[in-house]
């Protein structure tokens, strides 16, 4: 949860050589504070989310992380830390069910490339400085967490890239027919 639990806890872990039992104690003590700030945090943002989806009346679309911290626990020693006490799947948990308990719709969808495809025209897209994307098929420029969520709500939705393709292609002769129409003179 934050910086300052860490470094007690290290603190505790170099007085376990002269005194373990007191470092035992005061190890399951801290840890147990963190989990519960961490718990409790989850538990008023996840409250605040549900009342301002019930207020607009809809529901959440959220990716499926299953097993996700499986794929990830990789890295060094300090990533490791750090993901270790990745609370997502909780998170998710706990939303879910305070969302279904005021009866709206959860849907968990699969986030594989959801960042980098174009939510336009489903090209590949390609870092552009930090975490702005540009798609090469049609030039698109946007915010990667941007676009992950366009396209997990589309897929939430039960778009497909080809149908949303063709509504968009619909769409420009259908403006081009207006526009061509509106252009002939009287």
């Amino acid at each position: 949860m934050s910086i300052e639990y860490e470094v007690k806890i290290r603190r505790i872990q170099k007085l376990s050589k002269i005194n373990p039992l007191t470092s035992k104690k005061l190890l399951e003590k801290y840890s147990r504070r963190e989990k519960n700030r961490a718990k409790d945090f989850m538990h008023k943002l996840t409250t605040q989310i549900a009342k301002e989806l019930k207020k607009k009346n809809c529901g959440a679309i959220l990716e499926n992380l299953k097993d996700v911290k499986r794929r990830i626990l990789n890295g060094s020693k300090d990533m490791n830390r750090k993901l270790s006490k990745w609370n997502v799947r909780t998170f998710q948990f706990i939303l879910e069910y305070k969302l279904k308990w005021l009866n709206l719709p959860v849907k968990y969808v699969n986030p594989a490339k959801s960042s980098k495809t174009c939510p336009l025209c489903s090209g590949s897209m390609a870092s552009y400085g930090g975490r702005i994307m540009k798609c090469g098929k049609c030039g698109l420029t946007m915010d990667r967490d941007v676009t992950a969520v366009l396209n997990l709500q589309m897929r939430g939705e039960g778009f497909t890239q080809r149908a949303l393709n063709e509504l968009t292609e619909r769409e420009e002769l259908s403006r081009n027919k207006s526009n061509n129409s509106l252009c002939i003179p009287t």
